[in-house]
């Protein structure tokens, strides 16, 4: 079968950059050139903080040449626009180049004192909130003005994340999981407010092409495991039937084109084959048997709220994201157990030499063979925990951030020796968090991404829950 190849997702957000003054032929010659070299550094600014820029090379002023700067930004796959105000400009001609582009807006207001950058920026970012174009205003000037960078470099980023949903196609295999309301999602809404397609798969014919699979490949993937991971304890039975479960659902996710799934798992398939622990943990992961690849998100329990975090997180951060319960919170300390599993990508370990594959310890399942997990605590670090959901319709989403703690192995005793664990000591109050949870799942990336998510919020139109 060979390596998976996924859709390439370049982790520079792709900004369309359009930069204007008023269409009035009485400007002195010096303030047409002026604004012309500002939109060059603009567009340093923007490459100076990893943008993708995709720009027509000239400043656009009236309405023809907005709306053809707009469109062309658009075939140029813009992710978000930048217009770049140097001056004083007409703002109906912004509207016609944000509405041609069809993405987010950031209105960029040039801090030149006696170029009156404000006044242009101000006008326009108020016309495209009259034609309800989703924007906002920025004021700055130059690679000196950090702090512009910073938020410029936020807002991008977590534009960029919330639109390149756009399109993608989520695959979903099987139907609810053991009751959860909290996991499901309504496709049409999905396509409507997300721009994501919902598509089903059957489990059954995961089962049925991993147990028709010759055993040479997944022999081989053993082998690499073998030497990449520290210990192995359960059988090569099941190890090998795993490892075709992930082999098999590889080979669905190419030929439907998914661009990122969940799974039900639970809890029929622990006594029909094994479980998908470690397709989960290899989907997520940025590298597998086969060498280098791009982290997919894998969901359990077909969580499509879940996986939706995920991605979304991904989108931030590069990937991979983390799928876990919060097992136990220390409502003295805060430190919080978050553990599922194998649904946790081995590279949040502090090296895979530290992953002990050991059998499944879940006791609530008969199980047919037994099953695998990625055994570790979760390396230190800085991390921000999200959750999508929903009260009464209305999209929610719950963000905080965190510590995750270095611990011995034996640390995983006090819960589950069996399962990965990621011990994230929250920056927030517990009480706070507890009443904000509306899920068992909660998902996680390294890095802190809280601004960056309540931007996605604003965007998708989900009311952030910050604890």
């Amino acid at each position: 079968m060979g390596k998976m190849k996924t859709s390439e997702i370049s982790t520079k957000p792709k900004v369309g950059l359009i930069t204007t003054m008023s269409p009035d032929s009485t400007w002195p010659d010096e303030w047409v050139v002026d604004v012309g070299e500002m939109h060059k550094q603009a567009k340093a600014c923007l490459a100076e903080i990893g943008m993708e820029v995709l720009e027509c090379g000239e400043i656009a002023r009236t309405n023809k040449e907005m709306t053809a700067q707009g469109n062309q930004v658009r075939q140029m796959g813009a992710e978000v626009l930048i217009i770049y105000t140097g001056t004083w400009t007409y703002s109906s001609t912004a509207v016609s180049a944000a509405l041609a582009a069809d993405v987010p807006t950031i209105v960029w207001a040039d801090a030149t004192p006696g170029r009156f950058g404000i006044v242009g920026g101000s006008i326009t970012r108020g016309a495209l909130d009259e034609m309800g174009i989703k924007t906002t205003l920025v004021y700055g000037t130059g690679l000196d003005d950090q702090k512009l960078l910073a938020e410029l470099k936020m807002r991008l980023t977590g534009i960029a994340a919330a639109t390149r949903l756009r399109g993608l196609t989520y695959g979903v295999g099987g139907a609810r999981c053991m009751g959860m309301y909290t996991a499901v999602i309504d496709g049409n809404e999905g396509r409507k407010k997300f721009g994501i397609e919902v598509d089903g798969f059957e489990q059954v014919e995961i089962l049925k092409r991993a147990k028709e699979m010759p055993d040479e490949e997944a022999l081989q993937f053993l082998s690499w495991m073998k030497k990449e991971f520290g210990k192995i304890v359960p059988t090569e039975e099941v190890m090998i039937a795993q490892i075709k479960m992930y082999l098999a659902l590889k080979n669905i996710i190419k030929e439907k084109g998914y661009d990122f799934i969940a799974v039900k798992c639970l809890p029929e398939l622990p006594s029909c084959y094994t479980t998908f622990c470690i397709a989960h943990a290899m989907l997520n992961d940025k590298s597998d048997a086969y060498g280098q690849k791009e982290s997919f998100v894998c969901a359990c329990e077909a969580d499509s709220n879940g996986a939706l975090t995920m991605q979304i997180l991904k989108h931030l951060s590069g990937g991979p994201a983390l799928f876990a319960d919060v097992l136990h919170l220390n409502m003295t300390n805060g430190l919080a157990c978050l553990c599922n599993c194998g649904s946790q990508p081995t590279d949040f370990a502090t090296s895979r030499k530290e992953v002990h594959w050991e059998s499944e310890g879940l006791r609530e399942f008969t199980w047919k063979i037994g099953g695998a997990c990625p055994q570790y605590v979760a390396k230190p670090g800085k991390m921000t925990l999200a959750r999508i959901g929903r009260i009464d319709g209305e999209y929610v989403m719950l963000i905080t951030t965190g510590e995750a703690q270095e611990f011995p192995r034996e640390k995983l005793k006090e819960i589950n020796w069996y399962h990965p664990q990621a011990f994230v000591k929250l920056d927030c109050d517990p009480d706070s968090f507890i009443k904000c949870l509306r899920s068992n799942h909660i998902h996680a990336v390294y890095g802190d991404f809280k601004e960056h998510l309540l931007q996605v919020c604003d965007i998708l139109d989900i009311k952030p829950i910050v604890p």
